[in-house]
């Protein structure tokens, strides 16, 4: 049963994959950065069920994120890569990090707008929208960077899949194309999960003895104990 889990954990990458895709459609048309406080108050207090409905999306999403970055990470360790793969899991804990300050800031608005001030509701507004974005892309940086790098020092996966993750952790890194590879991983997580699964299910390979030099060590010893007697 452990095994069988242990080879299902790459695709929570899958599950992941589709909670994001559910929660940028939820959560489309949000305040942006220069909303006022009121108007902010007004959105939100009228689109409560929409956002209940992002932060369960946000927080199982993280859940996810992390079962498989980590998974990932022991499928490359397993193949010789060692401070890499950890690096993967650190960036997996930060880009769940910020799904989590995500759902957590807008938790605050939604539960409590009829509370809040127009003053407050902005700030938090400003909260939401700039503190997450980082937060998680960072994570992504180093999470994708980490798996990529050791996909080519180890060649765990094809080597074309090693470049193009850590392409994608460069964009992701680089700021400018930040969106753009966030809008890469999608795919990219498809791909890697559905490989490593595939991996992980095929039988490790034993390496036995040829029969006919079985035969041949056994014809020695048989000839030999004989003459180990009359010694």
């Amino acid at each position: 049963m452990t095994d069988r889990w242990k080879r299902l954990a790459p695709l929570s990458g899958v599950v992941m994959v589709g909670l994001i895709v559910a929660l940028l459609n939820v959560t489309a048309n949000t305040p942006s950065t220069d909303t006022s406080g009121a108007k902010v108050l007004s959105y939100y207090s009228s689109h409560v069920g929409r956002q209940h409905a992002g932060i369960v999306l946000a927080a199982y999403a993280a859940l996810f994120a992390l079962v498989y970055f980590i998974s990932v990470a022991r499928y490359l360790r397993s193949r010789g890569a060692d401070v890499l793969a950890t690096t993967t899991v650190a960036g997996a804990l930060l880009f769940a990090a910020g799904l989590t300050l995500a759902a957590g800031t807008s938790a605050i608005l939604s539960d409590h707008v009829t509370s809040l001030s127009p003053a407050s509701a902005q700030t938090l507004n400003l909260v939401q929208s700039n503190l997450w974005w980082p937060t998680m892309m960072v994570g992504l940086a180093l999470a994708t960077l980490g798996m990529g790098v050791s996909m080519l020092r180890t060649k765990a996966v094809p080597k074309a899949l090693g470049i193009i993750t850590v392409v994608v952790g460069v964009v992701a890194i680089s700021g400018i194309g930040s969106w753009f590879a966030f809008l890469a991983t999608g795919p990219l997580t498809l791909v890697i999960a559905g490989f490593v699964y595939q991996r992980l299910g095929r039988p490790e390979s034993i390496t036995l003895p040829d029969v006919p030099e079985q035969r041949a060590t056994a014809e020695v010893t048989t000839q030999s104990a004989p003459e180990a007697a009359k010694r």
